[in-house]
């Protein structure tokens, strides 16, 4: 490969790479806006005496991100992977809270 090939691959490399800097930008904002509902959400089982862990909403979440990462062409196993860790990330935040 010429200087000139590596150069345009060096350059669409930090191309892609500030645009993925954007998207996790953008990724956090929408974790913060989740962890917001989900702190409602400790008011309600608090008060209500309800545990953090609902398996049925679990397995509820988990179907619905598969049809949607489907519909979005994502790989749905990591789709649910990532959702599965986060949930088990918010259970415990719950867990803490209530």
């Amino acid at each position: 490969m010429t200087d000139q090939h590596q150069q345009k691959a060096a350059d669409a490399l930090a191309e892609l790479r500030r645009r993925i800097d954007g998207v996790d930008s953008e990724l956090v904002a929408l974790l913060a806006k989740r962890q917001r509902c989900v702190e409602e959400v400790i008011e309600i089982k608090r008060t209500a005496q309800l545990p953090a862990r609902i398996p049925a909403r679990i397995d509820e979440v988990l179907a619905h991100i598969r049809k949607l990462a489907v519909a979005a062409d994502v790989e749905p196993d990591l789709a649910v992977a990532v959702w599965r860790e986060m949930i088990e990330q918010f259970i415990a935040f719950e867990e803490r809270q209530i």
